[in-house]
């Protein structure tokens, strides 16, 4: 243990399909880490959802014990804790119980409630808020959703959380939500007064006393509880700051902290993203509060990266997984292996990474996936390079966006998330979208940047910029090759135009039962 730089602090990310929860000293140096799977939870065909208690909580327990028994040390050297998470709602009780599943970011049981929000809002929502009603993620349309269909539960909710806040409570018996996840309700003042909107909630006649209290992401929130203590093995009395959405927390765990820094978190979704030191609010991205003062963050949302190549392994990579198991190899880097042997461009197959909708740039979703140009001549290499090309061009589709709306020059971009680890991947997104990918050293990047937000929450860090410079690190720089350019521009062009020749059958394919 001496290697190690007391004091420490503790970083829990609670994922879409598992919990991450990472203990670093002030270096950013990890001593332990721990991650659990948890079941999503599909009650009916586009509908996803997750257990709060059995999920969300008990994963982020059994992490945290885990982290403590690997690392050896004594609990009360953990001077703060910072929570990240993914986008999800739950409803709760007076003490904090679960009334429901957690509807998650995926489902799209929501459509009906967007549709009337916009009708009756139009552009208002976006205006106060910086962003549109989604059935891939906003509360105010899943609130609604509840009050329409379970009016019981309704009626029970005292609170609605996000899945950080529901861990938050659990730790320090406090109800919250702080601003970067706030701005994801449509119900928050993103670009203002950092407030629940009086106009909004009135609108949609949501009360605002169902909604938590407001804290920025840095503020100290509460301690540890006798009773957290107990179950979780943390000291009573650590100081818990507010936290912050995943993607702010990835963006500080790659450097992300300063107007003009980019990075892209390549995860089950991907998140392309840009640091601005003012709210510019285009209804084609998502624009919240950055975990880092005076700075706000719009990020562009592939539904489906990672997810697109696993759902290839689980539906064609039979021979990898067996593979794997066999030389305890990843499948993954097994079809890594055979996408290289397919050429830049994939032999001409495009992928659309529409399988479960699309949301920035084209928030469509209706939009399905697509393999375009195969033929009898291809290989499986080919459909697999293709996918890993599909996902790097709606990253690049991003880019675009945020060059063009945004005015952001982008020569370089810092590359974290599972996704990253692929050494192939990386380069594809280098090459596609001419940009220079800067890899950092740790992938899962969410548990730097709870570190560095809850160092700076407790006085450790007075600076997060500088803390931010000081801690992470880069592993590799990678560079566009530009004997390809100019074959990835058209197809560039070609995977947009594909998607504006195919929108209006994507809705008439939903509309057949």
């Amino acid at each position: 243990m001496s290697s190690f730089t007391t004091p420490f602090l503790l970083g829990i990310d609670v994922g879409t399909t598992g919990c991450k929860t990472e203990l670093l000293d002030v270096e950013g140096s990890t001593i332990a880490r721990s991650y659990r799977e948890y079941p999503l939870i599909y009650p009916r065909i586009s509908w996803v959802e997750h257990d709060a208690e059995t999920g969300w909580w008990q994963a982020a327990v059994d992490t945290t014990r885990e982290v403590l028994a690997k690392s050896g040390i004594d609990a009360k050297e953990i001077k703060g804790v910072s929570i990240s998470c993914t986008n999800a709602l739950v409803a709760v009780d007076k003490k904090g119980n679960p009334l429901r599943p957690a509807i998650m970011q995926f489902d799209k049981r929501t459509i009906p409630q967007v549709n009337w929000i916009k009708s009756k809002l139009g552009n208002r929502v976006i205006e106060i808020t910086g962003n549109q009603p989604s059935a891939s993620g906003t509360s105010a349309n899943i609130i609604l959703w509840i009050k329409e269909n379970e009016p019981e539960i309704y009626a029970k909710t005292y609170k609605f959380l996000w899945p950080g806040g529901f861990v938050v409570h659990k730790l320090t018996d406090r109800f919250t939500m702080e601003w970067s996840r706030a701005s994801w309700t449509c119900l928050f003042e993103t670009g203002g007064k950092q407030q629940w909107s009086e106009e909004l909630c009135n609108a949609m006649d949501i009360p605002i006393e169902k909604l938590p209290p407001l804290v920025p992401p840095w503020e100290v929130v509460g301690e540890i509880t006798e009773k957290a203590a107990a179950i979780t093995g943390l000291a009573k009395g650590t100081p818990v700051v507010g936290g912050m959405a995943d993607t702010p927390a990835a963006g500080i765990g790659t450097g992300a902290v300063s107007p003009g820094s980019t990075c892209h978190v390549i995860g089950t979704t991907a998140r392309p993203c840009v640091v601005l030191d003012k709210p510019i609010f285009d209804s084609r991205v998502v624009n919240c509060c950055h975990g880092v003062p005076g700075c706000w963050f719009s990020l562009g949302v592939l539904e489906n990266a990672g997810s697109s190549i696993k759902w290839f392994r689980d539906l064609f990579g039979q021979q990898e997984m067996s593979l794997a198991a066999l030389t305890k190899k990843n499948a993954f880097d097994l079809l890594d292996d055979q996408a290289e042997q397919s050429p830049p461009g994939a032999n001409g197959i495009i992928y659309l990474p529409y399988l479960n909708g699309e949301r920035s740039p084209i928030w469509d979703p209706y939009a399905r996936g697509v393999l375009f140009g195969l033929s009898g001549s291809h290989k499986r290499s080919d459909v697999i390079r293709a996918i890993l090309e599909g996902v790097a061009l709606a990253f690049a589709h991003n880019l675009e966006l945020f060059e063009s709306a945004l005015g952001v020059k982008m020569d370089e971009v810092s590359l974290s998330g599972g996704g990253s680890k692929s050494r192939v991947w990386q380069q594809i997104h280098a090459d596609v979208s001419g940009k220079r990918m800067k890899v950092v050293q740790v992938k899962e990047s969410e548990a730097i940047g709870n570190s560095i937000l809850a160092g700076f929450g407790v006085g450790i860090y007075k600076d997060m910029v500088k803390a931010a410079q000081q801690v992470v690190k880069i592993e590799r720089v990678v560079e566009p090759r530009k004997e390809y350019a100019e074959r990835y521009a058209a197809l560039f062009e070609l995977y947009k135009n594909l998607y504006s020749h195919l929108k209006e059958d994507f809705a008439c394919l939903a509309e057949i039962k």
